[in-house]
């Protein structure tokens, strides 16, 4: 069994891997590439993104991130 904080790692690495960096300074990526680079290494990518919200390392403007409705939906990393 994989732990959260691990999974929040892969999360955080896969942001700063295929996003850029947003007006902010922030790594920044959209749901839908996100979706697309992480299905072979997070099972459930939005519990992942839900810890990860509720710990302030990423922020998106949804609750629950779905595909393909928020394929564009940019999930910004908070902390490096």
């Amino acid at each position: 069994m994989v732990n959260v904080s691990d999974e929040i790692v892969i999360l955080k690495d896969a942001i700063k891997e295929h996003g850029s960096k947003n007006s902010d300074g922030h790594s920044s990526v959209a749901y839908g590439i996100l979706f697309d680079k992480t299905a072979n290494t997070l099972e459930a990518l939005n519990g992942t993104l839900r810890a990860a919200k509720k710990q302030k390392k990423v922020a998106f403007d949804a609750e629950l991130l779905m595909m393909p409705r928020d394929k564009d939906v940019q999930v910004v990393l908070l902390e490096d």
